[in-house]
């Protein structure tokens, strides 16, 4: 019955969504001065009034669709979660702390990243001129709430299933809920299918975040710097590393999460040379850091995985979703400049409808 969260996290039942933090925003908002509210508007990320709607986390069919049209959608007709037989995300995850318990343990594989070309270090985009069409270059490392990840050439096999890293978003406060516990930011990692056979739509690599005074990542730091330079046009300067944020939260352990602290500290020379790069998983055991050792319970062995759907519209099925159990800090004031930015965007839970959520387990675990 250890309740999860570390600092930050947020306990309340899945059927609220948190006032916390709001103060915290505006105070940004006014040392930031015009910084960030030129950012809101350049890169057009509106940040939708807090309504009935959201805190009543969609008891209803018809405020699910209300609460898209609310946030700007014209195409949720199937994002009724309340539909008979319905596999919508997010889900309120519980093994038993707050309800009764929906999760069922597993013995699933590990989780890991192959980068195949450049081991996942590439340059972040900006708006300019592309040099072939003369036009202006619309595909931005980040517009919104989208982080593109297409250029990284990052794949993963899952399930025997063969996907590819197409981008990630993060939405504030977090989608999923577990044990009652929702926590103030979720990364969303979005892998599209390779190839023809794959039963799935789509494999999405579920990261949240607890609220920490001084902590963050080092990738989460190089996020919260190219928001506001992306926006305004300028050149961000330097690359995005993405063996550094795939280790980062692979290697995350439950006892670093309790605390606040990161597990995996990054060193550029960590940064795989000549491709193919393994990052974590089944694969990529050799390269885990020795001090994770295999009784620690880091992400890569980690996770809870159920089928559910896109948390936006048209809300497609047939997504696998892998939800991992180890949060990752986000200094206090990283993320309350990406609140200001997004606004309170996260879907309401949804019903599980008779699903089930299983929960990865190891004989290697002995806490």
């Amino acid at each position: 019955g250890e309740m999860r969260g570390g600092y930050g996290a947020v306990q309340s039942t899945p059927a609220t969504l948190p006032h916390t933090r709001r103060h915290v925003a505006i105070a940004v908002a006014a040392v930031a001065g015009t910084l960030l509210l030129v950012t809101l508007v350049v890169i057009g990320v509106s940040v939708p009034p807090r309504t009935s709607l959201q805190q009543e986390n969609g008891s209803q069919g018809l405020q699910q669709l209300e609460y898209f049209a609310d946030m700007g959608y014209t195409n949720a007709a199937m994002c009724d979660g309340h539909l008979s037989g319905a596999q919508q995300s997010p889900v309120a995850i519980d093994e038993g702390v707050v309800g009764v318990s929906n999760v069922v343990e597993e013995h699933l594989p590990p989780f890991g990243w192959v980068g195949t070309e450049g081991g996942g270090l590439f340059r972040m985009k900006t708006p300019g001129t592309d040099q072939e069409t003369g036009y202006p270059n619309v595909k931005l490392f980040v517009h919104g709430n989208k982080f593109d990840m297409s250029e990284a050439h990052v794949e993963t096999m899952y399930g025997g299933n063969h996907y590819k890293l197409d981008h990630f978003v993060l939405k504030t406060p977090a989608e999923h809920t577990v044990n009652g516990v929702r926590y103030p930011m979720e990364q969303q990692l979005v892998h599209l299918p390779v190839g023809d056979n794959n039963p799935f739509n789509a494999l999405i690599v579920s990261v949240f975040f607890s609220e920490h005074p001084l902590n963050s990542p080092s990738y989460v730091e190089k996020l919260y710097h190219a928001i506001p330079c992306m926006g305004e046009g300028k050149h961000c300067q330097g690359g995005f590393s993405f063996a550094e944020m795939a280790r980062t939260i692979l290697y995350q352990t439950r006892g670093a999460s309790k605390w606040g602290h990161v597990t995996y500290d990054f060193h550029p020379m960590d940064v795989c040379k000549v491709p193919p790069c393994v990052f974590g998983g089944s694969i990529g055991d050799a390269s885990i850091p020795a001090w994770v050792s295999p009784h620690e319970r880091a992400n890569f062995r980690s996770y809870f995985k159920y089928q559910g759907s896109f948390a936006t519209p048209p809300c497609e099925e047939g997504v696998q979703w892998l939800v991992l159990s180890n949060a990752l800090p986000v200094q206090s004031d990283h993320l309350a400049a990406f609140e200001l930015i997004m606004g309170d965007i996260a879907r309401p839970t949804q019903p599980l409808n008779g699903r089930i959520v299983q929960e990865a387990v190891s004989r290697f675990w002995t806490t």
